[in-house]
């Protein structure tokens, strides 16, 4: 009934539009149309109802064994519904996501129809940038295998969470058909190794309101870290909890304290995971595996860093920069680690050089990637200002060459 009303309420507008348009009256014609128009966004959502109730079946019958794959025919009244949703609001961020994942799936259809029973082979989710620039090949499933899951995530962090959640509450797979493996005793396992004075970099605003911004820290469209943890730069604990959160509300299948030991492709199709749980060894198989085991856990040190980088403490292996024992402290990089490192430590009462290749803290540019982010760069113009005592000193350009142990102790970069 109401969408019935809003056909009517649009056509009646529509109609007198045009009688003030031949009426030569532009300027009320122009407001009536202005007005008119403003259930497109409401008609947009509509149409994003319809591309979902005609794509969910199709996307039932490629998960069942039992039925042919449909062709790509197939999902067409279902991605013009999606289209239809974006030209009428350009900003509906579910038509466009829709939009995007369906054409993905198309791309892994043949131009008359799919292969029954395939499978994709392991894709790579980064967890600090899980942007989903991911590449896969088909080939066909191995009949007879017994299959754990559809689908295997390894890492319990955003990305993991976030692709199980995106598997299961958008594209429709059974919670129970999603396995996600964390090695850690939480969800959220190396947000929560964070140092504690560590902040997201970028800002969370809640957008739960009517602007349908997205929460740039969001995993989960729908979701938003500033409404759940009312914090705009969260801390790892925090993030995870609100990780936590997702998966709980959407009931993933987690399982904990799960090592990933070997990721093995099965003749024929699909995967071998060999995992260590509970002390014992199990292999677990999938049609799918999704890598998301994130890069913090995995520091670049030893042998590919640095000479002597074995006596330096990494910017992951520090739990709290207050408890650090001693009070004089040499940061190499001045990049994000880097000034947020000085810039904890000055707060902790503690003397911190910088030591950078580059003057980050000078750097001003239209990319982001060369510059501090504005939420670091304040925090170090805050203890580097008159005043605030001990100021880090900022040295650039340098270039480190190795770290040695001083003979009075202590040590020497040279």
């Amino acid at each position: 009934e109401a969408a019935l009303a809003m056909a009517s309420g649009l056509q009646a507008g529509a109609e007198r539009a045009k009688q003030l348009l031949e009426r030569e009256d532009y300027a009320n014609a122009a407001l009536e149309a202005s007005g008119a128009l403003q259930v497109l966004p409401s008609l947009a959502d509509l149409a994003v109802v319809q591309g979902r109730a005609l794509l969910q079946p199709l996307l039932d019958t490629v998960m069942t064994e039992d039925n042919a794959a449909p062709s790509r025919i197939q999902f067409k009244e279902a991605y013009e519904a999606f289209r239809l949703a974006a030209v009428m609001d350009p900003y509906n961020a579910e038509a466009l996501m829709e939009l995007e994942r369906l054409s993905k799936l198309l791309e892994l259809l043949p131009d008359d129809s799919m292969q029954a029973q395939t499978v994709v082979e392991v894709q790579e989710v980064g967890e600090t940038d899980a942007c989903g620039h991911n590449h896969s090949h088909a080939h066909a499933r191995a009949p007879d295998t017994e299959w754990t899951a559809d689908v295997i995530v390894i890492g319990g962090g955003a990305a993991g969470i976030g692709t199980a959640f995106s598997l299961t509450a958008i594209f429709g797979l059974d919670p129970s058909r999603v396995l996600v493996l964390e090695r850690g005793e939480a969800i959220g396992t190396s947000f929560r190794s964070w140092p504690e004075e560590m902040r997201f970099i970028s800002p969370s605003f809640n957008q739960q309101g009517w602007t349908k911004s997205f929460d740039l820290n969001s995993i989960a469209h729908g979701t938003s870290p500033a409404y759940t943890l009312h914090a705009q730069h969260p801390s790892g604990t925090q993030y995870a909890d609100y990780i936590n959160e997702i998966a709980e509300a959407a009931k993933l299948n987690v399982q904990l304290r799960t090592e990933v030991l070997s990721v093995a492709p099965i003749d024929g199709g699909g995967f071998n995971v060999r995992v260590r749980a509970a002390g014992e060894e199990v292999t677990k198989r999938s049609r799918y595996v999704v890598w998301a085991a994130g890069e913090f856990q995995y520091p670049r040190e030893g042998g590919g860093a640095i000479a002597g980088a074995e006596l330096c403490r990494h910017n992951s292996r520090v739990r709290s920069f207050a408890s650090l024992p001693g009070d004089d402290f040499v940061v190499i990089g001045g990049y994000e680690s880097g000034a947020d490192a000085a810039v904890n430590l000055a707060k902790a009462g503690k003397q911190a050089t910088v030591l950078a290749s580059t003057a980050t803290w000078d750097v001003h540019s239209a990319d982001p990637s060369v510059e501090l982010a504005p939420y670091t760069a304040e925090r170090l113009r805050a203890v580097t200002a008159p005043g605030f005592s001990p100021r880090p000193k900022l040295l650039a350009p340098l270039r480190v060459l190795r770290v040695e142990r001083a003979a009075g102790g202590g040590f020497d970069v040279v």
